[in-house]
């Protein structure tokens, strides 16, 4: 389905892990993100991720000056595992989807996986801001996109 492939920008050296992504997103639009870019990050920060929306050459224009914008930073001066503290589905009966938003630790093995795991999660926000997966863009829900990707890149590893 998508269209141009993206600008893909690789400074960590993770060509295996930009291919996984790359081919998950063939699978959906990719005509309105300019670049992918996956960069080193030093100090005591495991990982940042941000994914930027399109700017607008004006408000409320139809024309854009950008596309989204994906970019994954991950430690590669710590050594792993990795643990990381975000926002989760915590499952409960309680609530009428089954989970509620709640503190989650991410535990990665290696750096790939960490890189995965960012990568994946900032694609969330692209494909939910972008309506083209039917889930509300919240950072739980980018984490639990992020843990069945991390799966899937798990199991080709093997």
């Amino acid at each position: 389905m998508s269209s141009e492939p993206c600008t893909l920008i690789d400074k960590v050296v993770m060509p295996h892990v930009l291919d996984f992504i790359s081919d998950r997103l063939s699978r959906f639009d990719t005509s309105t993100l300019e670049w992918i870019k996956l960069l080193p990050l030093h100090g005591k920060a495991i990982l940042h991720g941000c994914c930027t929306y399109p700017v607008r050459t004006r408000p409320r224009a139809r024309s854009f000056k950008s596309g989204y914008r994906i970019r994954a930073s991950v430690n590669v001066e710590m050594p792993p595992p990795f643990k990381y503290i975000h926002w989760g589905r915590v499952p409960c009966k309680d609530f009428k989807q089954g989970w509620y938003s709640g503190e989650t630790a991410f535990v990665f093995q290696d750096l790939e996986e960490c890189a995965v795991h960012t990568l994946a999660h900032e694609c969330f926000h692209f494909l939910s801001h972008s309506r083209q997966v039917n889930l509300k863009n919240t950072e739980a829900n980018a984490n639990w996109m992020a843990d069945e990707w991390l799966v899937d890149f798990k199991h080709d590893r093997i």
